[in-house]
């Protein structure tokens, strides 16, 4: 019976996290209030509030749930860059760019709604901090490493590197179509036509930065 009682209230939370990040995405965080989620996650608002006492305590679920698949896709990929002892950018900032891109790109509707998230709120003064704490750590690995590609250079200028990476990153794939906007329909701003061209734009970037 207990076993059963806990299997419902895991799935009731995985059911408030999935709708939560579903409205965050369309809304922002400041434009969901709790009972708009229970509502549409068709539960009880004391459920709501049982898993997550706080409105805080919610926005911090959404973003550590898939924020820590991504961290350890992106250790991964470090390491395997590492291990290769390649001086290659452009594989360089493969490793630390395709994993976040695989998996918004993956068909998962709730990996896309993450994707929206982190594109409409990583730079945020009052939001940023949430995210942040997640992925500080890794960044400073990453910008370590590529200080030690050439020479253990400028650390200043590593750092700045990796920020405008994942500023490019997150640009590129925020769910805004003005590619196709500007363009006016002749171009896409899908995956498969986006992240080549822009591997060798921060690439060339980063070439640019730390030669310099």
């Amino acid at each position: 019976m207990a076993k059963a009682s806990a299997k419902i209230h895991g799935a009731g939370r995985t059911a408030i996290l999935d709708t939560a990040e579903e409205l965050f995405a369309q809304s922002g965080f400041d434009g969901v209030p709790i009972r708009e989620v229970a509502k549409k996650a068709n539960v009880a608002l004391s459920l709501v509030t049982y898993h997550f006492p706080s409105k805080e305590q919610l926005i911090d679920a959404v973003i550590t749930r898939r924020s820590d698949a991504v961290v350890a896709a992106r250790r991964k990929e470090l390491h395997k860059f590492i291990q290769e002892d390649s001086r290659d950018v452009n594989k360089f900032v493969e490793a630390f760019t395709k994993p976040f891109v695989d998996l918004i790109g993956s068909g998962d509707e709730g990996w896309r709604n993450f994707g929206e998230i982190v594109a409409q709120t990583t730079h945020s003064t009052k939001y940023g901090p949430a995210f942040t704490k997640h992925y500080d750590h890794m960044a400073r690995m990453f910008a370590d490493t590529l200080s030690d590609i050439y020479g253990h250079s400028d650390p200043e200028k590593a750092i700045r590197a990796i920020l405008f990476c994942a500023s490019v990153m997150l640009g590129a794939f925020a769910a805004t179509r003005r590619l196709e906007a500007i363009s006016e329909g002749r171009y896409s701003s899908g995956p498969n036509d986006t992240y080549p061209l822009m591997l060798k734009f921060i690439a060339g970037g980063i070439e640019k930065i730390m030669t310099e």
